[in-house]
């Protein structure tokens, strides 16, 4: 019996938008006042140093250690409320969370730092019993199982008791499933189909309400 619903949050609660304007768009845009150069130059960069981490490092969620590696003149509140309007929840995310939350735990479970994610559900946090970062609260990213083991232990779960939902096939799919969650791949490219893939909120609280 499903008692905890675990969601990704940039490309399933939230669109990219946000997150997006501050690493591609703020950091560069920092960097390139800082050391005087173009704007495009900063941006390939930035990003080139981005890529050179990767995502299965924590160094790449974390904004402090790229703020102080870029050398930026800068504090972290204040490049993340720079773009607090280009936050935007999914048309569906409310309605569903709403629905979801009346007969379920709902948690976060997002590779972003706290900051991010906290800072994008603003008001839309009371539906949560909690917001987890779990590189910032585990020191691990998603693409272990021993993530996914952490979180139930956390909520003092069976893995078989949690479906995650997200929009990454393999760190909110493939790597929870192996976990033994259930779990539903959350395609809003709406370019696979399958008993495990959803293509909206909507679609996939069906399929939770229906385990």
């Amino acid at each position: 019996m499903i008692k905890i619903i675990s969601f990704d949050m940039d490309g399933t609660l939230v669109t990219s938008n946000y997150v997006e304007k501050v690493w591609l768009e703020g950091v560069p845009t920092l960097y390139a006042e800082r050391h005087g150069i173009g704007f495009e130059e900063a941006q390939k960069l930035v990003y080139d140093e981005y890529m050179s981490v990767g995502t299965r490092d924590l160094r790449w969620y974390d904004l402090s250690h790229w703020i102080e590696f870029f050398d930026l003149d800068v504090e972290r509140i204040d490049l993340l409320e720079r773009y607090r309007d280009e936050v935007e929840l999914y048309p569906e995310t409310e309605e569903v969370l709403a629905l979801l939350s009346e007969d379920y735990d709902l948690v976060v479970a997002s590779n972003g730092a706290t900051e991010f994610v906290e800072f994008e559900l603003g008001s839309h946090k009371h539906y949560f019993r909690e917001i987890l970062s779990v590189t910032s609260k585990f020191g691990k990213v998603k693409d272990y199982p021993e993530t996914f083991y952490d979180l139930c232990r956390y909520f003092n779960a069976e893995p078989e008791e949690v479906v995650h939902i997200g929009d990454h096939r393999y760190f909110d799919y493939e790597v929870p499933k192996e976990a033994g969650l259930f779990a539903l791949y959350l395609d809003r490219d709406r370019m696979e189909s399958g008993p495990d893939v959803v293509h909206d909120l909507r679609e996939a609280a069906e399929r939770v309400m229906g385990m």
